[in-house]
């Protein structure tokens, strides 16, 4: 019974579509706004995160807490949206604007220092 459950399981994975060819699929699916939204909505989470990060490693105290507030803010957005339940949202829409936000977020807050002091 066991080689049986086995081969199925094979079977199903051989006739998957290649991952690739899926997220095009459901890219032509989505609407732009929805693409956009959360590419922008991610983008902003990843580089209000990164500029925590540097407030807090500069010691800047009042930047810390405004910082804090806004990241609180918008974390009431992230939090109470639906899930990502597509491999677009989930290996896409959210890690690349996530990681290029915050390397943003990471460069131009030690500018914003500058400008503060």
């Amino acid at each position: 019974m066991k080689k049986t459950e086995e081969f199925q399981e094979l079977v199903v994975k051989k006739n998957e579509t290649p991952k690739y060819k899926k997220i095009i699929k459901e890219w032509n699916e989505a609407t732009p706004y929805e693409v956009w939204e959360g590419v922008r909505d991610n983008f902003t989470f990843g580089f209000i995160g990164a500029t925590l990060v540097v407030f807090i490693a500069t010691k800047t105290d009042l930047a810390v807490l405004l910082g804090y507030i806004v990241y609180y803010f918008f974390m009431g957005r992230i939090v109470n949206r639906p899930k990502y339940v597509t491999d677009l949202g989930k290996m896409i829409v959210f890690p690349i604007p996530s990681a290029l936000g915050a390397f943003t977020g990471y460069k131009l807050t030690y500018l914003l220092l500058q400008l503060i002091s």
